[in-house]
């Protein structure tokens, strides 16, 4: 198996669990602004200072480092774009709609980067795409229309894909941890956020009143987030990035279900997850589309 795929599923076994951690956090009303997760996200790249000691920032050229400033005006927007979205449709359907950001990746890296996949490639990728849908939607009674959060979804994906196709671009002209380090420098613009009043209110509001076993939660999950930027990195470095996207969008729903699965059997107080026969039944066709995607990738 190509070795950019194991990346890929370790980085999205780490976001599963931080992803379980923010559904904890988020639920039991430590953060209630989404917005406060963009500026924890910038603060999370503080963690490279420890990186600095074994791995520098090489000099790079003028249009390289637009392209890393790019990156992260671009992927900060795309996350504010997304939160904005959610206030607008059911997650369920936001989380559909972001199988569009592979789909664009395909596009812009085809056009800039002069990616292209050859036919099994291809074939996988739309395994992804396919097995994406199946495990991120959710039927509900409300009708699907084209309401204010489609066009939000489409920005926000395209920015993201975007930001995605610039870090392949950063990570092919310098050394790994110059570019890692470079991208997380970028990164940090995430916390401009807090120009917002209402949002750094918030944030203010959110760490006077969290207690220290929240804080220590936050702390970890910044720290496990950070380590599965590298892991994502490597598989970014070595694989076609339009199909480290769509492994990636696929995979993670899948991983968040498993772990919250085990929540729901053991510790059901905390996460309660839908294990009806009908959500069993499409996660393991995911799963199966997955592996034929794996399959398809490496012939």
């Amino acid at each position: 198996m190509e070795g950019w795929i194991y990346f890929v599923l370790m980085a999205y076994a780490v976001w599963s669990a931080t992803s379980i951690i923010d559904k904890i956090v988020i639920s039991k009303g430590y953060i209630q602004n989404p917005l406060v997760y963009i500026v924890l996200n910038g603060f999370m790249n503080v963690f490279m200072l420890f990186l600095l000691p074994f791995a520098g920032l090489e000099a790079l050229r003028p249009a390289d480092f637009l392209i890393v400033m790019a990156y992260g005006i671009f992927f900060s927007a795309g996350i504010a774009f997304y939160y904005k979205a959610v206030e607008y449709e059911e997650i369920s359907k936001i989380i559909v709609l972001n199988q569009l950001t592979p789909i664009f990746t395909l596009g812009i890296s085809f056009l800039f980067l002069g990616e292209s996949l050859t036919r099994s490639h291809l074939a996988g990728f739309l395994m992804w795409i396919m097995a994406g849908l199946i495990v991120s939607y959710k039927p509900s009674g409300k009708a699907f229309r084209l309401s204010r959060a489609v066009s939000l979804m489409i920005i926000s994906t395209f920015l993201i894909a975007v930001a995605l196709v610039a870090s392949k671009h950063v990570f092919s002209v310098t050394s790994f941890w110059s570019a890692f380090l470079w991208l997380r420098l970028a990164s940090f613009s995430a916390v401009f956020v807090l120009l917002l009043p209402s949002v750094r209110n918030d944030f203010v509001k959110t760490f006077k009143s969290a207690g220290n076993n929240a804080k220590k939660l936050l702390l970890f999950k910044m720290a496990i987030d950070f380590s599965a930027f590298i892991l994502l990195g490597y598989a970014i470095t070595k694989g076609p990035i339009s199909l480290v996207t769509a492994l990636s969008n696929a995979v993670w729903p899948v991983f968040v279900f498993i772990i919250a699965l085990g929540f729901s059997i053991f510790l059901p107080g905390i996460i309660k997850e839908d294990i009806s026969k009908k959500s069993l039944f499409a996660k393991s066709a995911a799963v199966i589309l997955i592996l034929i995607g794996v399959y398809l990738v490496n012939l």
